[in-house]
């Protein structure tokens, strides 16, 4: 595949620095995007574990890698690798449990960035209600999204996990819904509790109810989220999956340099939503030891523990070790190239 020069030539900068008198910066990123290699990436629903990919885009660090990224939306998290296995696309960003699924159905993927390094997801509840440990959850109703979304399957894990006990033996009742709908149901009393992620816990915050419990420090590092394309794809295109893990590591890196670039990007990628609601949300993810990791590079134990994690959830149907799964060069490259450790 050829590659676009991410360079000008004598001619080219001329005309630039010409047109560029009145606003330099912004010719200079519409050429990046018009020369850009192309590029597809599609994360599993809309959700704010994706926040480095949103600020990345809007902060046009792909464009000053040399790319032009189409960053899509898929209606589940099985959806992306769907897509990067059809060749709609090149790139998934979703649960990790779906780069080992892939692989066990033959369409074999890698991991090459982690995208999310803890369990961003709280417990709400009604005014009054004891929740302060997961021996709480026992004889209640809980409020989630449909299986196999996180909002099941990791407290179904953290109960078994970290609680030692099994939540359908113990009363648990998930009342499953679609995206939206948890709120509501705690709300409305049709659940006892919900399993949220941001932004429905300042959501539920902003509508009076509690935010009683966070699974993150409790239950540590892990790779809930993570960026992985088919494995024969590497081969041939090592230099755009560096280019992308540069602009990842540079997103990390601007993050935590510059809190208003992520509350930017959120506020810009989720207009629906009233800007004190993503203040707030911002403020509990950046406060969430990992949710945003400091570096794409994915360490074994959080992929020790994703895999433990969807094991005993009953999401994956083979387990796979972190040597078969992860490929870090690109990621340790990228976090190296902005100085941050891996």
């Amino acid at each position: 595949m050829q590659k676009p020069d991410p360079f000008f030539d004598r001619r080219t900068l001329l005309k630039v620095a010409g047109a560029g008198a009145i606003a330099p910066s912004l010719v200079l990123r519409d050429l990046y995007a018009q020369t850009g290699t192309p590029l597809k990436l599609t994360t599993g629903l809309k959700l704010a574990n994706y926040g480095p990919l949103y600020v990345a885009q809007r902060s046009g660090l792909f464009e000053k890698q040399g790319l032009k990224l189409d960053l899509d939306v898929g209606g589940s998290v099985n959806e992306p690798v769907a897509i990067a296995l059809s060749g709609r696309g090149q790139f998934a960003a979703t649960g990790t449990g779906m780069a080992m699924n892939a692989t066990a159905e033959g369409g074999r993927m890698k991991v090459i960035a982690k995208m999310t390094g803890a369990l961003g997801m709280w417990v709400i509840a009604r005014p009054g209600t004891n929740f302060k440990s997961l021996n709480d959850f026992k004889g209640k109703k809980v409020a989630s999204l449909r299986f196999p979304s996180n909002t099941v399957t990791s407290p179904t894990f953290a109960m078994k996990k970290f609680g030692k006990f099994d939540a359908k033996s113990s009363g648990v009742e998930f009342v499953e819904g679609p995206p939206g709908s948890i709120v509501s149901a705690v709300r409305d009393g049709r659940a006892d509790v919900g399993v949220v992620f941001e932004w429905d816990a300042s959501l539920a915050a902003q509508a009076g109810l509690q935010v009683a419990y966070g699974f993150a420090d409790e239950v540590g590092p892990i790779l809930l989220t993570s960026v992985m394309v088919k494995e024969d794809y590497i081969a041939s295109n090592a230099d755009t999956i560096q280019r992308f893990c540069n602009a990842l590591a540079g997103s990390m890196k601007l993050i935590r340099d510059d809190k208003s670039a992520y509350v930017s990007a959120m506020t810009a990628e989720f207009t629906n939503l009233d800007k004190a609601v993503i203040g707030a949300g911002c403020d509990r993810l950046l406060a969430t030891k990992g949710f945003v990791p400091t570096s794409p590079v994915v360490t074994k134990s959080e992929w020790d523990a994703i895999v433990e994690h969807d094991t005993l959830a009953g999401t994956v149907r083979k387990a796979y070790s972190f040597e078969e799964m992860v490929d870090n060069r690109f990621a340790e490259r990228a976090a190296a190239s902005v100085g941050i450790r891996g």
